[in-house]
Order: structure tokens, then sequence, then C-alpha cells
């Protein structure tokens, strides 16, 4: 089986984005297709000539997972007659100004707001969130992927369920082999934000749960860590090798930001949104990704029993347990 490395330019904050051409006999896939951006669409095209295809002779487009910067351009695929195969839920992601971004827009302003933050942050977050649509077109989910089965077109391809930087996320496995094509659940150079997430099932978004995206990260780190991998594709760097010592690293990282996140709740109980802002000063204006990730380790300390929980004027506000 042939694995081709794609970059593609994205104009979002994270810089090049991977898509990968897999080649087996007359079966041709691609995997992530990167943002609705002129540059990254141009880029892509040029790649697959040059790989001696075109994307009308595609038999699938797989996607990862459905954030803009590796399936904006699933719409140009599926206009052409390649069918995507994905979780099921990432559909949500490929309906731009559809109800789910209605309910994702309803449950973070609600959650901001208990967490401390700002209004004019919050407006500002939104406005945000609307340019990030910009970067997809509509499309739907040909083909559903389910953990532990095959991938229909490359049956020695096991789909595997990897939540946590995404609830709705997949990676494909090559048992044989050792390879690992997956996402941005697993990055050579940097740690994953593991996003907050409203769980599906309630009338509107402010009702909605939310998703514990660190733990379900972290746990799924701990499986991928157990499984025989031998070379990893990701989603955005370098193709790398040794993947467990990559794990552990993380791992281990993580206990050490979640031990300096506990020191700061030391002196007083603070907001989620007073503790990321004193944490991550130089990301002050990135709400959505650093008050996903402080509540990511507020909730591993409460499971620990580290801290609890006291709302006051409609704020939840986080303590740390004194020692007996």
């Amino acid at each position: 089986m042939q694995v081709q490395r794609i970059e593609l330019p994205t104009p979002l904050p994270i810089g090049m984005v991977n898509a990968y051409y897999v080649e087996q006999g007359a079966t041709r896939v691609l995997v992530d297709c990167g943002p609705r951006y002129k540059p990254a669409q141009d880029a892509l095209l040029k790649e697959l000539k040059s790989l001696g295809t075109s994307p009308d002779e595609l038999n699938g487009l797989v996607l990862t997972h459905g954030h803009v910067d590796h399936a904006g351009l699933a719409h140009f695929f599926q206009t052409v007659g390649v069918p995507i195969f994905a979780h099921p839920q990432t559909e949500n992601w490929l309906q731009p100004g559809g109800v789910w971004d209605e309910y994702r827009r309803d449950f973070f302003h609600v959650l901001y707001l208990k967490m401390g933050v700002p209004e004019s942050e919050i407006q500002r977050t939104e406005k945000e969130f609307f340019l990030l649509e910009k970067l997809t077109d509509r499309s739907v989910v040909n083909v559903s992927l389910i953990d532990g089965q095959a991938f229909p077109l490359l049956p020695e391809l096991q789909v595997v369920y990897v939540p946590g930087h995404a609830q709705a996320a997949i990676a494909l496995w090559d048992e044989q082999a050792g390879d690992f094509i997956v996402g941005d659940q697993l990055l050579p150079h940097t740690s994953s934000n593991a996003f907050i997430e409203p769980l599906p099932g309630a009338e509107f978004g402010r009702h909605a749960r939310r998703s514990k995206s660190l733990l379900q990260y972290r746990e799924n780190l701990q499986f991928l860590r157990s499984l025989p991998l031998k070379r990893v594709y990701p989603g955005h760097g370098e193709i790398f090798e040794n993947p467990a010592l990559l794990i552990e690293r993380r791992l281990k990282e993580q206990e050490h930001r979640r031990n300096q996140l506990l020191q700061r709740l030391a002196a007083r109980p603070q907001t989620a949104f007073e503790l990321a802002i004193d944490y991550f000063p130089r990301h002050r204006h990135e709400i959505a990704l650093i008050i996903s990730e402080v509540l990511g380790y507020l909730d591993w300390m409460k499971e620990l029993g580290e801290v609890v929980t006291e709302e006051r004027g409609g704020l939840i506000h986080w303590r740390q347990v004194e020692c007996a």
C-alpha cells in the first residue's frame, strides 16, 4: 500500500495541514482534504496530478474529523462524485450555518458566561466562529465509519475511534504494517487541544451536557500506547515512528500542567476564565482554545478530588480542596 503525505496551506494559526493519498491496486483514496481555501485547493490538485490521478478518479474521501482545516474541501470532492467516509457525527461539521452550528453557539454562549468570560469576548469569539464557517461548504457523509470495523475500500485498514481532540474522530490502522493515519489525535511537535464540545441530544444547546474531552483524550492515548503502532501519519507535521515514546511524553506533560494549574488555585478560588488568562497570557484572545484547555484540567482535578466548584452570582468558581 502506498501512502503519500500532501502538505496544504491554511489561513489559520496552525499553518500547514496534511492530507494523505492512499493507493493500492486500482483503489485510490484521499484522507482529509484541507480547508475551502484556494491556495489549499490549488496545491492539492497539483499534488494529485503529480501522483497520476485527479479528484474524479478517487474512490473515496476519508475525513478523520470535521474541523475545517481537514474537511473544508469535502464539498468540492463530493460534487465530482467522490463519496465521503467519516464518523457519522462528522456530518454536523459539514453543514456550516446549520442546526448544529446554532446548537454550538447557544451552548458556548451560556458556558462562557458561567465560566466568567466577559460578554465582549464572547461576541468576538462568535464572530471568529462565523469566519471559520467560510472555510467549509455543505456536504454529507455517504458512508459511516464504525469503530473496530474494516474500512470498506481497503479492508486491511481498521477504523479506530479516537475521541479527544474532537468527539467525532477516527483513525485508520494497518495492523500488519503498523501504520496509523491518525488526524490530530497525536501530533509530533505539539500536544493536541482537547476541545470541549456540547453533547448531542438536548432540545437547545444551552441545555446540552459538555464533553470531558481531556479525560477522553488521556484515556485514548493510553489505549493507543497499548497498540503495536510503528509509523504514525499525523494531521500536522512530519510522519514519525516510535509513537509509544511520544505518547508517554504527552501524558507526563499533561500531569505537569495539571500540577501547575492546581498551584494557581491555592491562593484563592477562580473562574475558568481567570485561570485561563493567568496561565495563557499570550493566548488570552483565543478563548475557545484556552477555556477548553483549562476546563479539561479542572475536570481532571475534580475527578481526582483535588478541586470542588462553587457557584456565586451565576459564575462557577473552582477551589482547591485543602488536605486534611
